[in-house]
């Protein structure tokens, strides 16, 4: 699978309403069910690499600011939500964690105290 592709199956996951991780993942994985062994395949191969290069502890630190803490497990969650929000922001965000002060829904959650 190549990176378009893989992007593009979480925009898809994405569009099919409520913008909760879980929703998104679940779409994800009723989409790879259609698809052919080797497709499924190269996109567990991709993920593993995307997942990987947002190993880092300037992230891990967002993480950390975010959600009041991060454990090992809850910096994965924290990463997995993260590819949920889509390539531009995964990428934005691996690049400059502080970028994700920006997303509408961590402001909303900083103001209401979540």
């Amino acid at each position: 699978m190549r990176t378009d592709d893989f992007w593009q199956l979480i925009d898809q996951a994405r569009a099919g309403g409520g913008g909760e991780a879980h929703a998104v993942a679940a779409r994800a994985v009723a989409l790879l069910a259609e698809r052919d062994p080797a497709e499924i395949v190269g996109y567990a191969r991709h993920q593993a690499r995307v997942l990987a290069a947002s190993y880092t502890a300037d992230l891990w630190g967002a993480a950390y600011l975010v959600n009041g803490g991060a454990s090992d497990d809850g910096f994965a969650h924290f990463r997995g939500w993260l590819m949920t929000q889509g390539r531009a922001v995964f990428a934005k965000a691996v690049a400059d964690p502080d970028s994700l002060a920006e997303l509408p829904q961590l402001r909303a959650a900083a103001l209401s105290g979540e």
